[in-house]
């Protein structure tokens, strides 16, 4: 065996290679417009990844995109798609709540639907989808999660006979994400949330007690704000008149006031008759605005949002909920952190007294998270990177008289949207008597100071080329493909493949195959066959075109040098005794039906048959017959 060529990741020592450039990771953050609770507290862990490089889509609309424009306005990473959102539920007065009720989750299952199909074409675009309340943000191919509080619901007037069927269609819904994460602690006793996130319905999902999120910095400011009035929510309709009584309200109240309504669209001319020297107005405040005014308060009167609970709780403060009417949730939360005397929660009625409510904060105790926002964070990125990482792979390409096809394999594997600097290639020609070597050649210079690739000359016989390759494959190398020089790559073949095996458990899993296409053009009967020949691969657990083997195992079992043919149908079987067989259906690799055209799909699978029977002693030292 002779190495021709090397790049940096080789072991043989070269210092005139250039290092890969590693291409920027992409996420996109799905995030719900349903309060700017949503937009708030998935700031943080936006801020956590654009601080590690990543270039990021955000999705959302109405008030949270304008927030988060307005936040992260200076910031060049980010792309920005205003897309609709789902309509609000709980609206409404008498009758008309529950037809608005039943035409609003019709809508809402529709939308779901909708967004998933559209945004699944491109999904395979992100390192990751990380959804806050935008439940059609999920991917076959692409690792997805979710951030909610709300596992189970707190059921209208009349409908508490049926909640356990919205539990559980909720449940469905957040399934389908890799992994739920829970903003709350998991101390049954010890929680924020109560009911809403302590339930057993999501026994059987990937779930995880994260704790509390606020984008609420700690500040080393004078508390010198003595009412922050936070009246945000996305129940318009029970807003504007109650915001009227509370300026009137507050105007009573001794020292200094300011007032925050969370509406990017609000006029401000309307309330300016309640302004003075000791009461301010902000229709929206963001960036720093909006963090030392929070810091600064000393005490806090909100709508019972769950956002705004973690960020009283991550400073401390005390405060006065009002949930917003038929809101069922803050219905919810405001009763249940009341009973437990962390703060106090009123309702929005005509005969609300705020300065009797006010009065009742000093009997409070404040709640104390057993951990706050850097550790919650900490333990979300810890639990993402199972399913981000990027394993490193191996892609090992025997190529005997292969001038017509090898070219665009190797441009194909070129083309692929996954970091250039977690998989490298290597050729291996063995006995070629065309042109494969010499287009190999010029392949490797042209694209070598980029890109890790090897070009190895290799004793006849597609087992030799194939120990040859593994000989040569990176130390740290964690996963083989061996592939077939006419098998091609779509550009998501690698992100597929990594996807799966992260997501079904690497340390089980030992060899396997993927999906096989016909390469185009192919008609309706070669589509036939190829899908008949991957249900007997996934049946018969074994492979032609491609396999996919954990480096460690491959290198010690290797391949037999007296098998011209089946040599791989012996590998995988040896590589079982280390683990499980897999089937990875994507949709990203094909490969030529030469050898269907020249023998008939018939005869050729026939004889595959015939030479997968045979006993590996009648197979060695024989010939091939190898179409070109």
């Amino acid at each position: 065996m002779q190495v021709n060529q090397n790049s940096s990741s080789c072991n043989n020592g070269h210092s005139n290679v250039k290092p890969v450039i590693t291409p920027q990771p992409r996420a996109l953050f799905a995030v719900s417009s349903l309060g700017l609770g949503h937009a708030t507290r998935s700031l943080v862990l936006i801020h956590a990844f654009l601080a590690q490089g990543y270039q990021i889509t955000i999705v959302s609309t109405g008030n949270a995109l304008a927030f988060l424009r307005l936040e992260l306005a200076d910031c060049t990473a980010i792309d920005w798609q205003d897309r609709q959102d789902y309509p609000p539920l709980e609206r409404g007065m008498g009758w008309q709540f529950y037809r608005y009720l039943i035409q609003d989750l019709i809508k809402t299952w529709s939308l779901i639907q909708k967004e998933h199909r559209e945004f699944e074409k491109n999904s395979t675009e992100y390192d990751f989808i990380f959804s806050d309340g935008r439940y059609g943000f999920y991917s076959k191919w692409t690792p997805s999660f979710i951030l909610s509080h709300q596992i189970a619901f707190v059921p209208p007037k009349g409908l508490k006979e049926i909640s356990w069927l919205s539990d559980h269609l909720n449940a469905a819904a957040l399934k389908k994400f890799d992994q739920i994460f829970i903003p709350d602690y998991p101390c049954p006793s010890n929680n924020l949330s109560g009911n809403l996130s302590h339930t057993p319905v999501l026994n059987d999902a990937e779930n995880q007690y994260i704790g509390i999120l606020s984008s609420y910095p700690h500040l080393n400011l004078k508390q010198d704000i003595d009412y922050l009035f936070v009246i945000s929510g996305y129940l318009k309709e029970h807003k504007d008149t109650f915001v009227k009584s509370l300026l009137q309200q507050a105007r009573q109240l001794a020292g200094i006031k300011v007032f925050i309504l969370g509406d990017a669209e609000a006029n401000e001319a309307d309330y300016q008759s309640f302004e003075e020297e000791n009461l301010t107005i902000y229709p929206l405040a963001s960036g720093l605005l909006r963090q030392e005014l929070f810091n600064r308060a000393k005490c806090i009167i909100s709508r019972a949002g769950y956002t705004t609970v973690m960020d009283l709780v991550e400073h401390g403060k005390q405060a006065l909920l009002i949930p917003t009417p038929n809101q069922t949730e803050q219905e919810y939360l405001g009763y249940y952190l009341h009973s437990l005397n962390h703060f106090i929660s009123k309702e929005q009625t005509q005969a609300f007294d705020l300065c009797q409510a006010l009065d009742e904060i000093q009997k409070t105790k404040i709640f104390t998270p057993p951990w706050q926002t850097n550790e919650s964070v900490s333990r979300i990125r810890e639990s993402m990177d199972r399913l981000i990482y990027k394993n490193f792979f191996t892609i090992i390409i025997p190529a005997h008289n292969e001038e017509k096809e090898l070219g665009r394999t190797l441009e194909a594997i070129l083309a692929q949207r996954y970091p250039s600097d977690r998989f490298e290639i290597i050729i291996v020609e063995n006995g070629s008597l065309d042109a494969t070597w010499a287009i190999a050649e010029q392949f490797v210079a042209t694209h070598q100071s980029t890109r890790s690739i090897q070009l190895l000359r290799s004793a006849l016989g597609v087992s030799n080329a194939k120990n040859a390759g593994l000989a040569q494959a990176a130390a740290h190398s964690e996963w083989v493909i061996f592939c077939d020089a006419d098998t091609q790559f779509a550009p998501h073949a690698l992100h597929q493949i990594n996807t799966w095996i992260n997501r079904h458990g690497t340390m089980a899993l030992s060899v396997g195959t993927t999906r096989v296409l016909p390469a185009k053009p192919a008609g309706s009967y070669a589509w036939l066959w190829f899908s008949f020949y991957d249900f007997m691969h996934r049946l018969t657990r074994s492979s032609y075109a491609i396999q996919v083997a954990r480096t460690p195992i491959a290198r010690g079992i290797g391949f037999d040098p007296e098998l011209s043919f089946s040599e791989d149908l012996v590998f995988i079987r040896e590589c079982r005794r280390y683990g499980r067989f897999f089937f990875i259906p994507s949709d990203q690799v094909s490969t030529s039906v030469r050898r269907f055209e020249a023998k008939g799909y018939f005869r050729q699978g026939f004889r595959w048959l015939i030479e997968a029977l045979m006993p590996v002693r009648m197979k060695k030292n024989r010939s091939y017959d190898v179409v070109r």
